[in-house]
């Protein structure tokens, strides 16, 4: 177990070298290579970009639709021989006999046309379509926005983490230190001699309890690299730029007074809209449609060769139409429901928000006495260290003082921990906008 023990401690002394040794990455640069290669941002991009060609196209919907008609068939059918000599303009008697026009020959007739189709009124169905998708899109930009935020408080929650556990691993790994040197030097730790043996066992059982909590800490450090690896950042041995967990929080999770309202719910706000566009849609299929057309043609057959031309107007109006009875107020009961989910979420919201920010506020005034008693034990220590090494204290003396400031490390750790990961749940509530601009770069 002793053999174990020190291979363990080993291991993860020497990930504690590289990491020492190892580069230090912005999150500005860890955000940006991800963020080339987020399969997520590229999913949600691509459907804004699909939203706004549909969008495009649905904007055309008043130009008129020109069409050519072309065709060439050879035919013996009373009808179509009798209307080609029509369209020929060379109808003859004789082509009135009885026998001609039940039994005509064979002919071969071609057609071509050129024509055009303009809209002048479509029941607002085209402009309420071209509205919804208008909102649709607002709606993408907001759910593009928001699947950004999303995966940059991932990111922070991963690097701020990473920053945390690497401070309180140095301090943990500089009270190991001493308490190896003191070990190491320790001459009345024999059996023969109770209290000394006594303050040798209470040194070694600290160095196990420190030894499990660095284990500990870099057990998660792994994860969250880890974490970071999978959602695209290349880079395997780095370390995150050392600053303390408050100053991180203030510099790139904070929350400007102004963002109030979440991007998820102006995503939903405009899918709302979206819906009342779709009912009106509905609506209009109650309505008539009104349009222009004229058709020129060309026509040849065994005869001649003429042409015509055909223009005018035209109405459409569904009278009457079981399937389309109850689609409006379907379509119309279907926002209301949307606009009503929409004020659930935002109460949601707000109480989520408003309970991370007293988590925060709590957490933060915790921390700041933390921080003062710690200083006090880090000296106190300084000065039992020295006692200690006069005789003036015996070593479970010192020990319960080193076992205090451990206990303190590792509270610090569990709170900075949690204020880093109640401050990045927090700005997914808001409008928080991320500090860092958009790469514009090819992705890779």
């Amino acid at each position: 177990m002793r053999v174990l023990r020190v291979a363990v401690l080993w291991f993860f002394s020497v990930i504690f070298v590289v990491n020492a040794s190892s580069q230090e990455v912005s999150l500005a640069e860890v955000w940006s290579a991800i963020q080339k290669v987020s399969p997520s941002q590229e999913a949600a991009r691509l459907e804004e970009q699909y939203i706004n060609e549909v969008q495009q196209r649905a904007s055309r919907h008043w130009w008129p639709r020109l069409y050519v008609d072309a065709r060439s068939y050879k035919t013996n059918d009373p009808g179509a021989s009798f209307f080609g000599l029509l369209a020929q303009r060379e109808v003859r008697q004789s082509d009135f006999d009885p026998n001609s026009l039940n039994h005509p020959d064979s002919s071969t007739l071609t057609r071509g046309a050129l024509g055009i189709d303009l809209a002048l009124y479509e029941g607002h169905f085209k402009i309420n379509q071209l509205s919804l998708l208008d909102h649709s899109l607002k709606a993408q930009q907001w759910t593009r926005l928001q699947v950004e935020l999303e995966q940059y408080t991932q990111v922070s929650l991963a690097y701020g983490s990473l920053i945390v556990l690497q401070s309180q691993s140095e301090k943990l790994s500089r009270i190991e230190n001493e308490l190896a040197q003191l070990i190491k030097k320790y001459q009345i730790g024999q059996k023969s001699n109770p209290i000394g043996y006594s303050g040798l066992l209470g040194m070694k059982s600290l160095a196990n309890r420190i030894a499990g909590l660095l284990a500990q800490y870099k057990a998660q450090e792994a994860s969250y690299y880890q974490m970071l690896l999978n959602m695209g950042l290349k880079k395997e041995v780095w370390k995150p730029v050392p600053t303390k967990s408050q100053v991180f929080i203030d510099q790139y999770l904070k929350i400007s007074p102004g963002d109030t309202t979440s991007k998820k719910i102006k995503a939903a706000q405009e899918g709302v809209q979206s819906a009342y566009e779709q009912a009106q849609m509905e609506r209009s299929r109650y309505l008539p449609r009104v349009g222009a057309f004229a058709e020129s043609y060309l026509f040849n057959g065994r005869r001649e060769t003429a042409n015509g031309y055909t223009a005018g107007v035209y109405l459409q109006w569904n009278l009457f139409d079981p399937s389309d009875f109850g689609r409006y107020q379907e379509a119309k009961t279907k926002a209301l429901t949307a606009e009503k989910q929409i004020q659930a979420l935002q109460e949601q919201e707000s109480s989520d928000f408003f309970s991370a920010q007293e988590t925060n506020r709590a957490l933060r005034t915790n921390l700041k006495l933390l921080e003062e008693s710690d200083q006090l034990l880090k000296e106190q220590m300084q000065v039992a260290t020295s006692l200690f090494k006069n005789g003036s204290i015996t070593a479970l003396q010192l020990v319960e003082i080193m076992n205090r400031r451990t206990d303190l490390i590792a509270q610090q750790n569990e709170l900075e921990m949690g204020l880093i990961k109640s401050a990045s749940q927090a700005i997914t509530k808001t409008g928080f906008q991320i500090p860092f601009a958009a790469d514009k770069g090819e992705r890779q």
